[in-house]
């Protein structure tokens, strides 16, 4: 795994997580950010793939976490360039750093 795709891996781990374990009092605001960052990202697989851009569901509040993890995988599935990788990367911070 290169550097790319393990800091990716790391980040989304940490952000899955976060929202995992997430109080219930801060679920909704939460669930919230975290689905606008799963469209961002499902957006940035569908090119990395060449795909048609699809919708993201809003589920749930409580799997919010399990729906960015799995469109996480995905994208990692479609082994992106360095470049996809640091964008992606990026997005997790940001809303790791503004979950409440």
């Amino acid at each position: 795994m290169d550097d790319g795709a393990a800091e990716f891996a790391r980040e989304l781990g940490r952000v899955v997580d976060r929202l995992r374990g997430m109080p219930v009092a801060r679920l909704a605001a939460s669930a919230e950010l975290a689905h606008g960052a799963s469209e961002r990202l499902l957006s940035m697989a569908m090119a990395v793939g060449d795909r048609v851009p699809a919708l993201l569901p809003r589920i749930g509040d409580h799997a919010a976490g399990d729906q960015l993890a799995v469109i996480g995988h995905d994208f990692a599935s479609l082994q992106p360039g360095a470049d996809a990788y640091a964008e992606v990367t990026e997005l997790l911070v940001e809303l790791r750093r503004a979950l409440p």
